[in-house]
């Protein structure tokens, strides 16, 4: 038995030739087609059967797209595989939506396999060595103390006592981030939201505040080397303060803001136990 698969943009079409039953044969002759190759399967089953064809078990499988709420309750439960591995400390946790799906999200940080901390660690040294070293003349900016440096050498107290104290202190300042960013190592997060309602609405709620909590952790852990009230800050001011969220709520600016939903947020360690 042979397998065969025909050109894209093309069929297969078995023609079965005249003559004896021993000497019948089948051939196969190409037919345009618009949509996907197809593949067939050529056999003989011996004896006076003529050959025969079917499709094969390579042929193109279709894909079912999810719909909004399958969408959405897949992306509000925790993915298999992430719960952190904390010494001492074991997690479960599940949600259950009174509907298809709701606004209740619950997910585990676990911060090395979400943001690479060992390659986060090695950008901070790197740029701790990197800030104490003077700019070559013509070179070009190769970062934010660079930059800043730039501006200093154009103010009439500049001065390369200055400029060094500045180098210093935010090669220090990198020194730190990577020290911090080591403890998350032993760090395990949890993350809570709440959104108004049920049903779709709130869960793309849910995953808006999601979304931005993460985009947000990814500033917070390059520039501290862990969690600060100021991400909290920066997630309430654009998700409850700003004019496009009022936009999106039909708020006119005078209006007292409501509630969008209640995040709760929290990392545990073997030794202690920290809440947001």
């Amino acid at each position: 038995m042979e397998r065969i698969r025909a050109p894209a943009g093309k069929r297969l079409r078995a023609i079965t030739k005249p003559g004896t039953a021993r000497t019948r044969r089948t051939e196969l002759a190409l037919v345009e087609r618009s949509d996907q190759a197809m593949g067939i399967t050529l056999g003989h089953s011996g004896g006076n059967a003529p050959g025969f064809a079917h499709p094969g078990s390579f042929m193109t499988k279709a894909y079912t797209f999810p719909t909004i709420d399958q969408y959405l309750r897949e992306r509000l439960m925790p993915v298999k595989g992430t719960i952190p591995n904390i010494v001492g400390i074991d997690m479960y946790g599940k949600s259950i939506p009174a509907g298809t799906v709701g606004g209740d999200l619950f997910e585990y940080i676990n911060f090395q396999q979400r943001y690479d901390i060992a390659a986060r660690i090695q950008r901070a040294l790197r740029l701790s060595n990197e800030f104490l070293e003077p700019l070559p003349p013509g070179a070009p900016l190769r970062n934010s103390v660079d930059d800043h440096v730039q501006w200093l050498k154009a103010r009439p107290d500049y001065s390369a006592e200055i400029e060094m104290e500045f180098r210093d202190a935010k090669s220090s300042e990198q020194v730190r981030v990577a020290e911090d960013l080591n403890d998350l190592y032993f760090t395990a997060g949890v993350l809570l939201v709440d959104a108004q309602g049920h049903g779709i609405i709130s869960a793309k709620i849910a995953s808006t505040v999601h979304d931005t909590f993460h985009a947000l952790m990814l500033t917070e852990l390059d520039r501290y080397g862990k969690t600060t009230p100021e991400l909290f800050e920066n997630l309430n001011l654009r998700l409850a303060q700003s004019v496009t969220a009022r936009n999106a709520l039909g708020m006119g600016e005078k209006e007292n803001a409501r509630e969008i939903a209640t995040m709760l947020y929290g990392e545990l360690r073997p030794a202690a136990i920290s809440v947001s």
